[in-house]
């Protein structure tokens, strides 16, 4: 499980300011097997993002070199398939400050927002389903599987969510037939 906080959603000019990362091993989350850390995106972290995740500029002044960060991350995942909330955004700023430090990121990954959608879509129709089609937000995903969002807006509190909410979805997943990572990512890739 992945997720990041990041200065804003402008992919322009958005940066890093925490990743966090939780260990599975198929449905069983691996509480020993964490990753939090924080990073300084050398720029003013904006006001807006501050009142979302609470990460301000004078609490990454001290935060571990961004290339140490990556050796980290990059080794705690080494191997494994990446599933992650709207995971095409965490990706796309992993791949993109990854890159400036000579780290690449080429791991498969999944979006629970997809599978979501996917699930949905197989289910019996509803009157609110296009609501429920546009409504794909950690939280709001993560109560429609009976889960109690909490910590929202921190990588790793972030994290553990989509693992919990992972651990539902495997096993509707399972019902309709989806068992391998092939199938996952046809349904599911994060883009």
């Amino acid at each position: 499980m992945l997720d990041t906080e990041l200065t804003s959603l402008e992919h322009r000019t958005n940066r890093l300011l925490s990743v966090g990362a939780i260990g599975m091993q198929g449905a069983s989350i691996r509480l020993g097997e964490q990753l939090y850390r924080t990073v300084n995106p050398e720029v003013e972290i904006p006001a807006e993002s501050v009142v979302i995740h609470q990460i301000r500029s004078e609490d990454v002044k001290g935060a571990e070199n961004i290339s140490t960060t990556f050796d980290e991350l990059s080794r705690f995942i080494r191997g494994t398939v990446l599933v992650g909330h709207f995971a095409h955004i965490d990706l796309k700023i992993l791949r993109k400050e990854m890159a400036e430090t000579g780290h690449d990121l080429e791991n498969p990954a999944i979006d629970t927002a997809r599978v979501h959608q996917w699930l949905l879509g197989q289910g019996r129709y509803s009157e609110d389903l296009a609501l429920q089609l546009e409504k794909l937000d950690l939280q709001t995903v993560a109560k429609s599987y009976g889960l109690n969002p909490q910590n929202a807006h921190h990588a790793l509190g972030d994290a553990f969510l989509t693992a919990q909410l992972w651990q539902k979805m495997l096993i509707v997943l399972q019902r309709k037939g989806v068992s391998n990572l092939k199938k996952l990512l046809k349904i599911g890739a994060a883009k």
